[in-house]
């Protein structure tokens, strides 16, 4: 056999090897989307693994009646959020078992009975969400409200702000 064909088998059974590595980690995160959005792991089959998804603080929408401006509110920007089935850690406080419900609920009303706003004030366009209502005690995590798209809105001292999901392996 010709050296640069004994090379080039190498790189083929490496690219393949590696694809078979990096497989489970695209299956996890496939599996992540149809998980209860309060879980934050999701194991890949008995190997171990473990994907999580936290959020990072990445807009804020300050209400009529907030006690928190402008500055308050932008120096929450890009503060990490994690939640898992019994626990969430914001701003270097934690919750343990915390236990959740979530209802549907029509966000036009909801939006305004709550926060005096609407869904298109705050930048989505979306019929209903999501309201998590849990035992935490942190400020804005007894109830919040997650999108279709996976963002979350957390309500502090008046001001809305948006969590984006992150993965981290």
């Amino acid at each position: 056999m010709h050296p640069l064909n004994n090379l080039t088998s190498v790189y083929v059974m490496l690219i393949l090897l590696l694809f078979g590595v990096l497989a489970p980690s695209c299956k996890a995160s496939d599996k992540r989307s149809d998980r209860v959005e309060n879980s934050a792991s999701a194991g890949v089959g008995n190997k171990g693994l473990t994907m999580r998804v936290l959020w990072t603080v990445s807009a804020y929408h300050i209400g009529k009646n907030a006690v928190w401006g402008k500055a308050e509110a932008h120096n929450m920007l890009f503060k990490p959020l994690d939640i898992n089935t019994s626990s969430i850690t914001f701003d270097g406080q934690t919750c343990h078992n915390v236990t959740f419900e979530t209802e549907i609920v029509d966000a036009a009303k909801y939006l305004a009975e709550r926060y005096q706003t609407t869904p298109q004030t705050i930048g989505f366009e979306e019929k209903t969400l999501k309201v998590i209502k849990t035992d935490c005690f942190l400020p804005g995590f007894s109830e919040y409200m997650r999108l279709r798209d996976r963002r979350l809105i957390v309500p502090i001292n008046g001001v809305l702000f948006f969590f984006e999901p992150a993965v981290n392996h």
